[in-house]
C-alpha cells in the first residue's frame, strides 16, 4: 500500500506541475482568462445589487446548497473524465471555480429569489439551464475552454434542475419549520 501511495503521490505532482505549465503557457492574461475573470465579477456584482437584504440569510443557505452540489458534481464528472476545462482562472483545481462558484450558484439563487412559486421557479429555472446549457457551454466548447468528453447539454440541464429543486425543497422546508418555531415562542 506505501508503494501504491507514493506512486499516487508522484503521480499527482506531475499533474500539477503539467497544470501550472499550461496555465502560464496557455491560459494567464489570453481572452479567453480575462472573459472567465469578468463572468466572476459580473455574477458578485449582480448578486451584490440585487440580492434582498431582508432575505439574505435564505439566500446565502440556497447558494450555499447549491455550490455544494455543484461542485461535487463537477469534481466528480472531472475525475471520471466526462468532461474537461482546458482553461482556468487558476491552475490548481481542476473544476471550473468562475462556473461552480460564481455563475451557477449567484444566477440559481437570484431566480429562487426572485420566483418563488413553484410554477414560475420551474419555468424560470429552464430558462436559467438552458441558458447555461445550450448556450454559454457550446461558447465555452467554442472558445476552447470547456471540452465534453462523456456529457452533453441535457445531462448539463437535467443537473442544474435537479440541483436547484432539491436545494428549493430544503430551504423552503427549513423556513417553513423556522416560521412554526417562531410561532411557539
Amino acid at each position: 500500500m506505501e508503494a501504491m501511495g507514493k506512486k499516487i503521490d508522484k503521480l499527482s505532482n506531475q499533474l500539477t506541475e503539467l497544470r501550472w505549465d499550461m496555465w502560464f503557457q496557455h491560459t494567464l492574461f489570453t481572452w479567453q482568462w480575462w472573459m472567465l475573470v469578468f463572468a466572476c465579477v459580473i455574477s458578485l456584482g449582480a448578486l451584490l445589487l440585487l440580492i434582498d437584504k431582508k432575505q439574505s440569510l435564505r439566500m446565502v443557505a440556497y447558494l450555499g446548497i447549491i455550490y455544494i452540489l455543484n461542485k461535487n458534481l463537477d469534481d466528480v464528472a472531472t475525475a471520471l473524465d466526462w468532461y474537461d476545462y482546458r482553461m482556468q482562472l487558476e491552475p490548481i483545481i481542476p473544476t471550473m471555480l468562475p462556473a461552480s462558484l460564481f455563475f451557477i450558484p449567484m444566477g440559481l439563487t437570484l431566480v429562487y429569489q426572485f420566483f418563488s412559486s413553484w410554477k414560475k421557479f420551474l419555468i424560470a429555472l429552464g430558462v436559467f439551464s438552458a441558458g447555461v446549457s445550450y448556450v454559454s457551454l457550446p461558447l465555452m466548447k467554442l472558445a476552447g475552454i470547456y471540452m465534453e468528453k462523456h456529457w452533453n447539454a441535457h445531462l448539463s440541464m437535467l443537473s442544474l434542475v435537479v440541483m436547484a429543486v432539491l436545494a428549493k425543497l430544503l430551504i423552503d422546508r427549513l423556513s417553513l419549520f423556522r416560521s412554526r418555531i417562531r410561532l411557539i415562542e
